[in-house]
């Protein structure tokens, strides 16, 4: 795992190696620099595999920089994964693993994301130069302050990220999974293409895919922890870890306010599979600790505030002397883990009623803010109805809440290469079409951004074995997976971990971060941040706040306040 940063066309060099330095956390191990006429390329490395693989690495007139692993280099008859993308360039469908990499030969900068969209990539277009980078803040040490995208607002408050290229920073975009930006040299001209998805299929034997995943994440020169939080995804990952590694030690976090916490379940399967657990518990003030750094170290605002005891578990890991972490990523996406895909099946069922005009007409004259009557709005006025499990804010709800104008379906604007994307391979399921806009959404955008974002604060490489090309050709490849939530993940589970771990109800991520907030004077600034921006509506922000005190609209207050704090960290 690593960090990049790289330019095309003029270069100010000295301004290049402090763009670098911005992003020195990503990798502690080595620096590296390449550069002739035109072209610089920057690399700072966590060394995982290989210790003589050194980057940029250069071979018959192409050099590349990269973050990521490639889990099949070996096949490829490579001696490591950096090597692998030099040989199999520009034909990068042949690649299996998690990548960002920026590749030049003579004539062409090449700039590619895995199908998952799992490592970041960003760039900027200049009068005079184009320039990449692993983080936003590598980019705007370059080119100088950038301005505020008020664009990305909307699209933030529908989905805690902005799923398509846009970024908050004006002029900033990012590359999407699966994406190929083509880039001549000398004229700087680029185009970006698909080189591959997700949206595959196959018959596969999924313990086996699992197994065989779960393996190759477990490559390297060093240990390998996992992240256990007491659920089926992470358990399952885990105790295949445990079987495959022969020891394995794992994380879990919890809370001294009993009803949030999680260690007992975790307890029970590091007991079931016989792994080295250790415990974290995140007090108040570690919350207060924690929001304090992520605020000012991510790029753009905190979408999900599991982040921070994530950023403070991965701390531990740390401190333990890990630098390779399993994490559960994906199984509910993949595997249709949320009752609301269940729910939102029988909502698409209502498009069917012949004689619906009057209850469509009775909706639109009895406006409610929940979300449950938007749903049903779309439904009878045959509108997308689905637009990710993570969506937040709806269009008429911003719309009340913001100090400007958003039109119904707005929201559906950003998500357009996303359905661009589905339609292109003519699938039909609503079961799939579910799964894929989750990965490229709740996944991809907000997700694997805050794992890469927390793991790498840390210098931590992180792995996703749910997130493999093969398991998601066998999801989506299983007849049965709508036999409910998670049906098949849960019969390979049963080989792995307690009964009562598979059985149990699920239970949504929550800790008691609304009750330390209340206690703090977060909420008094909130109102400060608004009364200096004048972005949302101050009556409408004293609804939202009022609400949250009685647990109604805490995702939405959230993604307020997350906002409100980096904009003023970063604008004002």
């Amino acid at each position: 795992m690593c960090g990049f940063f790289g330019v095309v066309g003029k270069i100010d060099e000295a301004r290049a190696l402090r763009a670098l330095d911005r992003i020195a956390h990503r990798g502690k191990d080595e620096r590296g620099v390449y550069k002739r006429e035109n072209l610089f390329l920057g690399h700072n490395r966590l060394y995982i595999v290989d210790k003589d693989a050194h980057q940029p690495m250069e071979s018959e007139e192409k050099v590349v920089v990269f973050n990521g692993e490639i889990y099949n280099y070996e096949a490829l008859q490579v001696p490591n994964d950096t090597a692998a993308i030099l040989k199999v360039a520009p034909d990068f469908k042949r690649l299996d693993g998690m990548f960002a990499f920026g590749l030049a030969d003579k004539k062409r900068l090449y700039l590619a994301k895995d199908i998952f969209g799992k490592k970041p990539l960003y760039y900027y277009e200049g009068a005079d130069f184009f320039c990449f980078a692993s983080e936003i803040k590598a980019i705007e040490e370059y080119v100088g302050r950038l301005e505020f995208e008020k664009e990305a607002l909307s699209s933030y408050l529908s989905f805690g990220a902005v799923p398509d290229r846009r970024t908050f920073y004006r002029g900033v975009r990012k590359l999407l999974g699966g994406e190929l930006l083509s880039l001549d040299i000398a004229t700087r001209d680029f185009r970006i293409e698909r080189f591959d998805t997700p949206l595959k299929w196959d018959s596969f034997d999924l313990e086996a895919v699992l197994q065989e995943s779960v393996k190759k994440r477990l490559q390297g020169d060093f240990e390998v922890a996992a992240l256990l939080s007491g659920g089926v995804d992470s358990s399952l990952v885990s105790a295949m870890a445990k079987k495959l590694q022969g020891e394995l030690h794992t994380f879990s976090i919890g809370y001294e306010e009993g009803r949030y916490s999680e260690l007992p379940f975790a307890k029970e399967v590091s007991r079931h599979i016989g792994s080295l657990h250790h415990e974290v518990i995140f007090k108040e003030e570690n919350f207060f600790e924690s929001l304090e750094f992520l605020v000012d170290h991510y790029d753009e605002p905190i979408g999900d505030s599991a982040a921070l005891p994530l950023w403070y578990l991965l701390g531990k890991v740390k401190e333990a002397g890990f630098r390779v972490v399993l994490s559960g990523e994906g199984g509910d996406e993949l595997f249709l883990g949320y009752r609301q895909y269940f729910e939102f099946f029988d909502l698409y069922k209502a498009r069917e009623l012949k004689y619906k005009n009057w209850l469509k007409n009775y909706f639109k004259a009895h406006f409610s803010p929940n979300k449950e009557w938007e749903w049903y709005k779309r439904a009878l006025s045959d509108e997308e109805i689905f637009r990710s499990s993570c969506e937040v804010f709806t269009d008429l709800q911003k719309n009340l809440f913001l100090r400007q104008n958003v039109r119904d379906g707005e929201s559906l604007q950003a998500l357009e290469p996303v359905f661009r994307e589905w339609e292109e391979h003519g699938w039909q399921s609503l079961w799939d079409f579910f799964s894929f806009v989750d990965l490229r959404v709740r996944l991809e955008a907000l997700y694997l951004k805050k794992l890469d974002m927390t793991s790498m604060a840390h210098t931590i490489e992180a792995r996703t074995p749910l997130l493999d090309s093969a398991v998601a050709s066998a999801a989506f490849g299983d007849p049965r997976r709508s036999e409910g939530p998670k049906a098949a993940l849960k019969r390979v589970a049963r080989h792995y971990i307690p009964r009562s771990v598979i059985e149990r109800k699920k239970r949504g991520f929550s800790y008691p971060h609304m009750e330390w907030i209340q206690r703090s004077d977060l909420i008094e600034k909130m109102r400060e941040i608004n009364d200096q921006i004048l972005f949302f509506k101050p009556d409408q922000l004293d609804f939202l706040i009022q609400s949250a005190k009685r647990n109604r609209f805490s995702r939405h207050f959230w993604l307020v306040l997350a906002f409100l704090l980096w904009f003023e960290r970063k604008f004002l």
